[in-house]
């Protein structure tokens, strides 16, 4: 395939590589298609086109990056790869936004340091977002921690119960 320029550009990419433990290598190779589409400056940029097969199907899909599980180089969809962060849930998840938030104003990760101020040329309306965003995070965490604490106190103390 030749571009603007007479530059010829690849159509596939052929990978070939051992898998496997020692005792049992296992060679493989087969060849990833490439897409190409034009670049905003010039030139040309590549793409593979995912090899796997997703409901006996071909995906298909023009990604960047390839990942290595199970012997194939595959996309995330096919491989059913996700974020750490899209797997975080309840205080964790409410932590780590606080500290995002506090980072991105330029600021210590660590909650017990006074909060950032608003960083030279951030909107007024960004920041007061920000931290509105960040209160509430502290909040939830906050109840969370207030609630295994209250939690372990009665498994280490023991339940009183009600007084009367």
């Amino acid at each position: 395939m030749l571009g603007d320029a007479g530059v010829e550009r690849a159509r596939a990419v052929e990978l070939s590589y051992s898998w496997g433990p020692e005792e049992r290598k296992e060679d493989i190779s087969y060849v990833v298609p490439l897409t190409w589409t034009r670049c905003n400056f010039g030139g040309f940029r590549p793409w593979f086109v995912c090899p796997g097969v997703v409901k006996g199907g071909s995906c298909g899909r023009r990604v960047a990056k390839l990942y290595l599980k199970h012997r194939y180089f595959l996309c995330r969809h096919c491989h059913d790869l996700t974020y750490a962060s899209r797997q975080e849930t309840g205080p964790i998840a409410a932590l780590h936004k606080c500290r995002r938030i506090r980072r991105r104003l330029g600021g210590s990760a660590n909650l017990t340091e006074p909060f950032p101020e608003k960083p030279k040329g951030m909107h007024h309306k960004t920041y007061w977002r920000l931290l509105r965003e960040y209160e509430k995070a502290a909040e939830e965490y906050t109840k969370v921690l207030i609630a295994d604490l209250e939690r372990l106190t009665k498994q280490v103390c023991g339940d009183p119960g009600p007084t009367t």
